[in-house]
């Protein structure tokens, strides 16, 4: 009987990683927990589950772990800085549209813009365009390429003047003042399924 309410007692608490669990002798850490000194402890802010076959007490995290780019995964972003050699993203959300609960830095070298040679990233990115793009690596700051014709800018506005650019072959052209612009534009042009 003690042990039923032991074990109820432990299937209430709510813990925050370095709270004791319990002792080792009645039940083994497993994930989200961890043995110090004959005591269970939690690793992380949660409630115990326990699995009384094993004698295994987990701690299941109280929120899910938070999403972030991957390497090969397609994301969104905003240019927010761009040099000769490399441009700065905002990296917003999946391509799927989901939001991050925090925004990413994310870094297009310009090796990773086009198999052409580009003399500087001046001329196919500038600030505030939208750009889908390829994650590289699994670190901040995200290495980022928009290779891919599916990659590259999907929404932007005209240097000059601010107004609506439309997609014409390679480049695109402002409906308002007729400045045609040559930027890396993705094949996607116009179809962005985040709001940024």
């Amino acid at each position: 009987m003690k042990s039923v309410k032991r074990v109820e007692e432990i299937s209430k608490l709510k813990l925050t990683p370095g709270d004791d669990v319990c002792v080792i002798e009645e039940f083994l850490p497993g994930a989200g927990a961890y043995e110090h000194k004959g005591l269970v402890k939690s690793a992380v802010v949660g409630t115990p589950k326990l699995d009384l076959n094993l004698r295994v007490v987990y701690v299941t995290p109280l929120s899910k772990k938070p999403s972030m780019p991957e390497a090969g995964s397609l994301v969104y972003g905003v240019v927010v800085l761009v040099k000769d050699e490399y441009a700065v993203v905002k990296i917003v959300c999946d391509a799927k549209g989901t939001r991050y609960s925090t925004p990413f830095t994310g870094v297009i070298h310009i090796t990773q813009v086009s198999d052409k040679y580009v003399k500087s990233l001046y001329e196919l990115l500038g600030l505030g365009d939208v750009v889908k793009a390829k994650v590289l690596n699994d670190s901040i700051p995200y290495n980022l390429t928009i290779k891919e014709a599916r990659l590259g800018i999907v929404a932007t506005s005209c240097r000059v003047c601010g107004g609506k650019l439309v997609k014409t072959g390679e480049g695109l052209k402002c409906s308002e003042c007729g400045t045609v612009d040559k930027r890396r534009v993705s094949s996607e042009y116009g179809h962005i399924k985040c709001v940024i």
